[in-house]
């Protein structure tokens, strides 16, 4: 069975289900199709949105963050096998210069080629709407991940020392109880602690706080 005629054979079923439904070529991230809830919010047919392709991501999504989650999905389909479902928060911008919208969405390989490798992905997404503690706590996630991909480079730099005094810095802890949980002298405690601010650019306990937070330390 071809992707085409696969898509044909599940339309009818999508035009039911209580979510927009998308599928995609999982590289690239072009669609193939959208239900009709999806195509009546963005104003669009079915031929004119396939025009999009590869653009898809720029045009409607927050690409930010869908580079990532596209790199972390082809990821687990190759540890965890083709049958897993993921569940994600992302946002969607349904016409140009509007404000994102938050949606749920999951995701699964719904097309595999001839060799057996996944090549096309099935979302489901509903809008979050009302639900406003979770559109706070999706935007706080989507903040975090925007820090760890500005600073992964700059956190890594760090020595495991390092990392150990900005965690127990960021738990509160004086010069002096550092050195004394870590058997090391206060001067070599606020050694690093310089070495951490200069290579960091932190200015405050905020973010050594935030930083330890980011990046799982506490």
């Amino acid at each position: 069975m071809t992707i085409e005629e696969k898509i044909e054979q599940f339309a009818p079923v999508a035009e039911h289900l209580p979510g927009v439904v998308v599928i995609h070529k999982i590289e690239g991230f072009a669609p193939l199709y959208m239900s009709s809830m999806g195509l009546d919010l963005i104003e669009m047919n079915l031929e004119e949105l396939k025009e999009v392709g590869e653009d898809y991501n720029k045009r409607f999504l927050n690409e930010a963050f869908m580079d990532d989650y596209l790199v972390f999905l082809k990821k687990m389909i190759k540890e965890k096998g083709d049958d897993h479902t993921y569940n994600f928060f992302h946002q969607v911008q349904l016409k140009e210069g509007e404000e994102y919208v938050w949606y749920n969405s999951t995701i699964k390989v719904f097309y595999k080629d001839d060799n057996g490798f996944p090549t096309h992905s099935v979302t489901i997404a509903f809008p979050l709407g009302d639900l406003e503690h979770i559109p706070q706590k999706a935007e706080k996630m989507l903040d975090e991940s925007f820090f760890l991909k500005r600073n992964r480079q700059k956190f890594h730099s760090l020595s495991s020392r390092g990392k150990e005094v900005l965690r127990l810095v960021a738990l509160g802890k004086t010069s002096a109880e550092i050195a004394e949980e870590l058997h090391l002298s206060t001067e070599t405690v606020n050694s690093h602690r310089k070495i951490v601010k200069q290579k960091l650019g932190i200015t405050s306990t905020y973010q050594f706080t935030k930083y330890a937070r980011s990046f799982d330390l506490i």
